[in-house]
């Protein structure tokens, strides 16, 4: 019993000291994971500049075509991210006339396709033509360079493929391999900058109401020209522009005013997406340019995939499937009055025929044709079809001896008066075929 004892409390025993020491020795952390950028972001380009107009109190929401105009007040803001989303006369005419009523729009002009060589665009752009704007090759292409690029070289890029947790997991093997210089360690383990490393000629200065300034970086690969640029006189110049060089002939963005609103174009359509409007002041600058009531965002438009399609609509498709059926069924049982029986499959014999024929021309009054010209052919073949009552005489004789049958009912079946039952149409019929088959 002893040992029984021991070998029970010996095990139990060492199991309270194993939890009293994991507990004891258990340390509690907590941490924090990047995962990237999440869905909504991924599919929204444009969900950071939302979320900070959101924060300034407007009210920031997505439209998903130029029929938008119809509905927005005149104190809105329209963000348009390309040009040929206005893809019509009668659609500028709509969006400046909504400008004229004292509305805010912000376009970007549309730049693929533009060909520098033929200094012109695949296709037309009728907002465009109709400000009298042209586009102008810039300063060649642009590399945005991001905060994190002292991390991670000359190969780094944030955006919506590569997240920020990405890049400091590159950072951290980088580290572990032995791949970084020492002193690069030490440049890189201060606080990471927020601005990308932009030399000042490329940035573009803007000055504010308390005599401070906002600087801006613009992709300056194309350039807005107008003849106001350089003529303040021409008709409808705009009223404000910046340059990014002093000797540019062209730049970035453009505003002009009509009636008693704005319209601003630009060439840059990333500077207000998720991975660069944290950059610079170009965040300010939005809020700048942002009007008192509602900002729309007409964005590229982005359609959803059927998985989601499917996902959304199962229930209606499903209800529709058994209205269809429940409708089917109560066609398939629907009769009046009582179950007829299966008709006759067999063929008629030819006696059943005739009978179904005779009563059908007897319902029908056509009896009295048939006797006449069945009479009418046999009276042709006796050759008295004019025959006096003394010729009908004579033929009743001969008749009757030929055919056994009396006088007065060759006369009756050849010259009397039609059949008026069914049994005196049956009899006149059979003694004309008994006169017949005597000739």
């Amino acid at each position: 019993m002893t040992v029984k004892r021991l070998l029970i409390g010996i095990p139990l025993l060492l199991c309270a000291l194993m939890v009293w020491g994991f507990l004891t020795l258990f340390e509690r952390y907590t941490e924090e994971r990047d995962r990237g950028w999440a869905p909504e972001a991924r599919r929204n380009w444009f969900l950071a500049a939302e979320q900070y107009l959101a924060a300034l109190g407007l009210e920031p929401r997505q439209a998903e075509n130029i029929s938008v105009l119809n509905e927005l007040s005149p104190d809105a803001t329209l963000f348009i991210s390309d040009s040929s989303q206005v893809y019509n006369p009668q659609r500028v005419d709509e969006l400046l006339d909504w400008v004229s009523s004292g509305g805010h729009a912000i376009v970007v002009a549309r730049t693929e396709g533009f060909d520098f060589e033929e200094q012109r665009s695949e296709e037309r752009d009728w907002l465009l033509e109709a400000l009298d704007v042209s586009i102008m090759e810039g300063h060649g292409e642009y590399f945005f360079d991001n905060p994190l690029q002292q991390l991670l070289g000359e190969d780094a890029e944030l955006s919506p493929e590569q997240s920020p947790g990405e890049a400091m997991r590159e950072y951290n093997r980088r580290i572990d391999e032995g791949d970084f210089p020492e002193e690069k360690k030490a440049e890189t383990s201060g606080k990471k900058p927020r601005n990308p490393d932009v030399g000042p000629e490329d940035l573009v200065n803007l000055p504010t109401d308390n005599s401070g300034e906002i600087q801006l970086h613009f992709n300056a690969s194309h350039l807005l020209y107008h003849p106001g640029l350089d003529d303040n006189t021409v008709a409808g110049a705009p009223v404000f522009w910046a340059r990014v060089w002093r000797d540019d002939e062209a730049v970035p963005f453009i505003q002009f005013e009509r009636g008693r609103g704005v319209i601003t174009l630009l060439t840059d359509s990333e500077i207000w997406q998720s991975h660069r409007i944290g950059h610079f002041d170009h965040a300010y600058f939005l809020q700048l340019l942002a009007g008192n009531g509602e900002f729309v965002f007409l964005t590229r438009p982005r359609f959803d995939s059927l998985s989601y399609l499917a996902r959304k609509y199962a229930a209606e498709f499903f209800l529709a499937g058994a209205l269809a059926l429940l409708g089917w069924l109560l066609l398939r049982t629907r009769r009046f009055g009582p179950l007829q029986p299966a008709p006759e499959t067999a063929r008629r014999s030819l006696l059943e025929h005739i009978s179904a024929c005779g009563h059908y021309y007897w319902r029908h009054d056509r009896c009295e044709q048939l006797l006449r010209g069945r009479r009418a052919e046999l009276l042709r073949l006796l050759r008295a079809t004019d025959a006096d009552s003394t010729d009908r005489h004579n033929l009743a004789v001969r008749l009757s001896a030929a055919t056994d049958l009396s006088e007065h009912k060759i006369i009756a079946s050849l010259w009397g008066s039609p059949a008026t039952s069914e049994e005196t149409f049956t009899e006149q019929m059979r003694n004309l075929q008994r006169i017949e088959a005597a000739l």
